[in-house]
């Protein structure tokens, strides 16, 4: 439609031995900014909802208000840590 010039192929995947000392760093530098989006946003849940400062009219309490952010933000932070095959072999 748009004149996109693309091409189908295969991708060459090979298994390396690694174990949880040396991916839980190389998933923190890979998704350093994913993690940071996550940890910001549960923040600004808590601050939303507890925090002294806020005006009352601005709070943020209702559950149904709460759950859906909260449930983006976490699955942003761990799935890159739950779906990582490398951490799913258990070798220490």
């Amino acid at each position: 439609m748009f004149e996109i010039n693309m091409t189908w192929g295969a991708t060459a995947k090979e298994a390396e031995f690694s174990n949880f000392f040396i991916e839980v760093p190389r998933v923190l530098k890979r998704f350093k900014m994913s993690m940071l989006f996550a940890t910001v946003s549960l923040a600004g849940i808590v601050v939303m909802a507890v925090a002294p400062f806020v005006p009352y009219s601005w709070r943020i309490t209702d559950f149904v208000a709460i759950l859906p952010m909260a449930t983006v933000a976490a699955s942003h932070f761990l799935l890159p840590l739950v779906l990582n095959p490398a951490l799913m072999t258990f070798s220490w």
